[in-house]
This record gives structure tokens, C-alpha cells and sequence, in this order.
């Protein structure tokens, strides 16, 4: 059967309805339509606006945020929206289905050492090492995306076995109550809301899982289609070198970037300001893209790619 774009957004966002979301009357060409969810890697766009790098760039922008990023998938390729946000692993995916989405600016870079999301579990929990993953039943906000393909992949590398695990989808604010209550036994996080659990001590960090994919990997990024980035090629590219200034400044600057987390997600001060901090890449290289690849067609049931498939050029500057 021939796969058809509605077919692949149906596929990606599963039974998901997109909300409304309204085109603006008019649009000048240095205005930019983007879309994000309320978290703090997405803040980077924040960082490039209240530091005047998009304005020196020459470019505006109209946000909306919203926590639905199939939504956000959904919209960008419909036109609704630009650039939007999400996770490398997601636009794989959406590659492999069809849709044509590139990276257009880097966002988060796990690399070694820095905490920045992984896998939890009960402060009392008996769960130590990937052995004793097996049978569990596991919270992750989105099945068949990275927070579900790491742990799996993470577990198989030391010695579990990830298909005896139940994946459940839980949004990252109910995941640490549903450990808490009993109907998850480990839930994969993202900060603040690690240290939201830890603080309430309802949670114990195990592991980030980041191993399992490579020494570093780009986690999130925006993108675009590609049509969108070839006729607004200049504007692509400036805003990738906006948004690189702005990952200098907040890799630079991790307590000058709270006071834009705490007002842009109204977010209490105290939690940001104790949370890990992201870490942004400046620029999209092939070689940190293609592990997520690699991690996501193997459990995504589907054949792996080149990078170079989904990076649009300007992104490597």
C-alpha cells in the first residue's frame, strides 16, 4: 500500500488530535511561526531572543507553546508552523515514515558526564543494574520515541533483556507520582522534573542511559520541511547562527539563564535554579546525529540512514 503524507502523520502521531491551532492573518518574511513545548531545553529560543541575537539577525518570531509535540509535527508539516522543536529520535522516525522534516539548528547535546535526563526509580527501590529491569512496567512520556528506545537500548547493552518491560505512556509531571504510587516501577525524566522528584524524595536517579547511543549524541533540535528550508534558505541559516550565539551563552552562563526559564515557563525559582542545567550544541554535525539513527531504525524495525538525509546544510555552520 502506498504510504501517503496523511498516512505517515496518522502513523507518527498515532490517535493523538492536533488542537487548533490558528495561522496568523499575515506573516512578514522576516517572521518566523515556531512552536515548542514548555521545558527547558526549549528555552534556548528565549535565550536568542532576550539576548538580541535573533534581532540582530534580523528575525522575529511568533511562538506557541504547547506540551502535545505530535502536535507540533503535525502542524509544521502542515504549515501552521515553520521551525518547531523535538527530539532527534522523533524526526527519524517521521523520516522513515516519509515526511519531509531537516534539522535546522542544533538543541540539546548529551554528552558524558552531564545530567540531563535518564532513568529513575523508588528511593527504596531493589532495582540496581539492567537485570533487573526485567518484567517491569516502565513510564516513559512517549512510546516509540527516545524515551522509550534508550531504555531498551541501555538495558540490552549490560546484560537485560528490554522485551520483557512494559512501556506505559505518562507526561513527564505525573511520572514521579506514579512512582510513587506503585504503577510504574522505573519512569525515564527530564529536569526539573529529576530534581522536583528527588526534592519530594520520591525518586532515586539510576542512570542517564546515554552509554547506550554514543560518547555524545544530539538529543533535540528544530527543524523544518525541507521545502520550507530550501525557499527560506537565508533565514534558515541565520537562524541556526542566532540560536549557536545563544548555546555559547547559556553553556557559559548557567545561572544568568533562570530568571528567562523561571518568567518563560512560569516555573518556581528555586526548583530551576537547583535543577541540572542543559547542555546546547552550536552547531549539527552528522557524526552526532547519526547515533540516534542507528538506535531508532534498530528499534523502530526499519533501516538505518545517513545523516546527512535530515541535515539541512546551513545547521552545520
Amino acid at each position: 500500500m502506498k504510504v501517503t503524507r496523511s498516512r505517515a502523520i496518522a502513523s507518527l502521531v498515532g490517535t493523538l488530535a492536533a488542537p487548533s491551532i490558528a495561522r496568523p492573518a499575515s506573516a512578514q518574511a522576516d517572521t518566523l511561526r515556531i512552536a515548542l513545548p514548555p521545558i527547558e531545553p526549549a528555552c534556548l529560543l528565549y535565550y536568542a531572543q532576550e539576548n538580541g541575537y535573533l534581532q540582530s539577525a534580523g528575525l522575529r518570531i511568533d511562538v506557541t507553546q504547547t506540551a502535545l509535540t505530535p502536535a507540533i509535527v503535525s502542524a509544521v508539516v502542515s504549515g501552521t508552523y515553520d521551525i518547531g522543536y523535538t527530539t532527534v529520535s522523533t524526526l527519524v522516525t517521521a523520516h522513515a515514515k516519509g515526511l519531509p522534516f531537516v534539522i535546522v539548528a542544533a538543541d540539546s547535546l548529551n554528552v558524558a558526564g552531564k545530567i540531563q535526563s535518564g532513568i529513575v526509580v523508588a528511593p527504596q527501590s531493589t532495582i540496581q543494574s539492567a537485570k533487573d529491569f526485567a518484567g517491569i512496567t516502565f513510564g516513559t512520556p512517549g512510546l516509540n520515541t527516545l524515551a522509550e528506545y534508550l531504555v531498551r537500548a541501555w538495558v540490552d547493552k549490560h546484560g537485560g533483556d528490554s522485551s520483557t518491560i512494559k512501556f506505559v505512556e505518562i507526561p513527564f509531571p505525573q511520572i514521579a507520582d506514579a512512582l510513587a504510587a506503585g504503577r510504574i516501577q522505573a519512569g525515564y525524566l527530564v529536569e526539573p522534573f529529576i530534581t522536583i522528584a528527588e526534592k519530594r524524595n520520591i525518586a532515586r536517579f539510576l542512570v542517564t542511559g546515554d552509554d547506550a547511543v554514543g560518547p555524545s549524541y544530539l538529543a533535540s533540535a528544530w527543524f523544518s520541511t525541507a521545502d520550507w528550508a530550501r525557499a527560506n534558505s537565508s533565514v534558515a541559516a541565520r537562524f541556526a547562527q542566532a540560536l549557536a550565539r545563544a548555546a555559547r551563552w547559556a553553556n557559559a552562563n548557567s545561572a544568568k539563564v533562570v530568571p528567562i526559564i523561571t518568567s518563560r515557563l512560569n516555573a518556581d525559582p528555586g526548583t530551576v535554579a537547583a535543577s541540572r542545567r542543559t547542555f546546547y550544541g552550536e552547531r549539527v554535525s552528522d557524526s552526532d546525529v547519526q547515533p540516534l539513527i542507528d538506535m531508532t531504525a534498530k528499534y523502530g524495525k526499519f533501516t538505518a540512514f545517513p545523516a546527512a538525509e535530515i541535515v539541512f546544510q546551513s545547521a552545520r555552520s
